[in-house]
């Protein structure tokens, strides 16, 4: 049996530019398939990447088990731009790094909840809108009169619940409660 030995640098020459097109949108195309696929899973999972109401053209998601920061940057780049993000406090030093560059270019708005938090506030400052309210159920009105049509308000605090509930699950209730009161 005879083996050939193929020269790409020499086919990829003999390449059109429209069949290296239609692979690069197979390519993209079967990404972007499994990439809803994963997420269709997670969002299978009561209270990560959980779609409970659209109002108003926007889409409200909790995922209040995204309890630290490497969670929540999973759920902002599986979502479309055009975010507004409730975060929580945490008393913990969290890793802003790991979410700055999906934060930027995604997120419209950062809405803090909780204990005053400063190093998110500082961090994104000059280059994401940023508010800060001391109850969940305020956080949840003010993205309310600030989202529009075509956004998303993103429920996922990126820290522990144990400072005002007993965990991810009753603060997703509280969440999901508040939010079908709109």
């Amino acid at each position: 049996m005879k083996t050939e030995v193929i020269n790409l640098k020499k086919q990829s020459d003999h390449f059109k530019s429209n069949d290296m097109n239609k692979i690069k949108e197979k390519t993209t195309s079967l990404l972007v398939q499994n990439r809803l696929q994963s997420l269709a899973s997670f969002s299978s999972i009561e209270h990560r990447l959980e779609v409970i109401r659209e109002k108003n053209d926007v889409l409200w998601i909790n995922d209040s088990k995204s309890t630290d920061m490497g969670a929540s940057c999973f759920s902002l780049e599986n979502l479309h731009e055009n975010i507004i993000w409730i975060v929580g406090y945490d008393e913990n030093k969290r890793n802003l790094d790991i979410v700055t560059d999906v934060a930027i270019d995604k997120v419209d708005q950062i809405i803090c909840y909780g204990h005053f938090e400063t190093e998110i506030k500082y961090h994104f400052a000059s280059k994401i809108k940023y508010a800060y309210k001391k109850e969940l159920n305020e956080a949840i009105q003010l993205a309310h009169s600030n989202a529009i049509p075509g956004q998303i308000v993103l429920f996922s605090p990126a820290c522990t619940s144990f400072l005002n509930y007993k965990n991810f699950r009753e603060r997703g209730y509280h969440f999901k409660t508040l939010v079908a009161q709109l």
